[in-house]
């Protein structure tokens, strides 16, 4: 399949991306690390957290960089430029093309998370 992450990481590649066993258990390990950190009845020391955190962000650089193949010199780019936010959005859009999602049905899904942000905003 073919992906552009242009939107989320700012650099212009399309890549022919293949979803490979150690693509799909690098995302899976990537889906793992982001559901343990917003998990609030773990007991875990602030060092820890900070730990788990960095390893995150590690396996989230890691996993950008495999499927999108960019260069260690586009990887830092991105790092120094792109709001952690947006990497995260980016981390999920690649996901989400990952298991079978086309461009079409994320855009629409996103349209809808930010109504629904902005009606809760508005309702305040």
């Amino acid at each position: 399949m073919k992906i552009n992450a242009k939107n989320y990481f700012k650099i212009d590649k399309t890549a022919d991306v293949t979803p490979t066993n150690n693509i799909i258990r690098l995302a899976t390990k990537v889906q793992i690390g982001m559901l343990e950190s917003q998990d609030t009845e773990k007991e875990i020391t602030e060092l820890d957290a900070m730990k788990d955190g960095l390893e995150l962000q590690d396996d989230m650089a890691d996993f950008v960089q495999r499927v999108m193949r960019y260069t260690d010199k586009q990887m830092n780019t991105i790092n120094d430029t792109v709001s952690i936010d947006k990497f995260g959005e980016g981390v999920g859009y690649l996901i989400m093309r990952l298991n079978g999602i086309s461009d079409a049905d994320i855009k629409l899904s996103e349209q809808k998370q930010r109504k629904a942000i902005e009606d809760s905003k508005a309702s305040k």
